[in-house]
């Protein structure tokens, strides 16, 4: 299926990115060198490139299943909502929390892992709900024409934001986050 393979490299970004965030979640609560700045960054990179940019991507899909007779209210559609809605609030307690300790409440720094470890855990399930029974759905229900209409589309969605040059620039951020959790070891 021509979609699966469109999206393929942003979800080995994104698969890419939360093996790096669960370890900087792992460190947090065993290396008194980690710091919030990880995590505050690690925000820019969900809210631009997974929320701003792929949810985006997602949305034709749901949009395609709807149309195929799916309800928005319940079953695929609604599960892969609740993700999404899931993820952000994590994300933004996770984002909450890491300004807090950087401000100097330690005790955030606790709250901020709890927050990183469910947004990691939500996110994963997500792809995974994506690869099993959206793809699957989606191959059932649409036609070729359709699918390719749809792809058309997704590729006219970009990614806005301090990063939009490009994919390469979510590479180097994810570096960088790769190298800051080595300066914690």
């Amino acid at each position: 299926m021509r979609i699966t393979k469109y999206l393929r490299a942003d979800q080995e970004t994104i698969t890419r990115f939360l093996t790096v965030l669960g370890s900087g979640s792992v460190l947090l609560s065993t290396s008194k060198r980690a710091r919030p700045v990880f995590f505050i960054t690690a925000h820019g990179f969900i809210k631009e490139f997974i929320e701003e940019g792929f949810f985006q991507k997602e949305e034709l899909l749901i949009k395609a299943l709807e149309e195929g007779g799916f309800p928005s209210d319940e079953g695929p559609i609604a599960a892969m909502r609740s993700d999404q809605t899931k993820s952000h609030a994590a994300a933004e307690t996770m984002l909450n929390s890491a300004r807090q300790w950087q401000s100097g409440d330690e005790i955030s720094r606790s709250e901020m892992g709890w927050a990183t470890s469910d947004y990691t855990a939500t996110l994963r399930q997500h792809l995974e709900r994506l690869k099993n029974l959206i793809f699957p759905l989606l191959e059932q229900t649409i036609s070729i024409e359709e699918e390719h209409i749809l792809s058309d589309d997704m590729s006219k969605i970009v990614f806005k934001g301090s990063f939009e040059d490009g994919s390469e620039k979510y590479a180097k951020l994810i570096e960088k986050l790769e190298e800051e959790l080595g300066d914690w070891r």
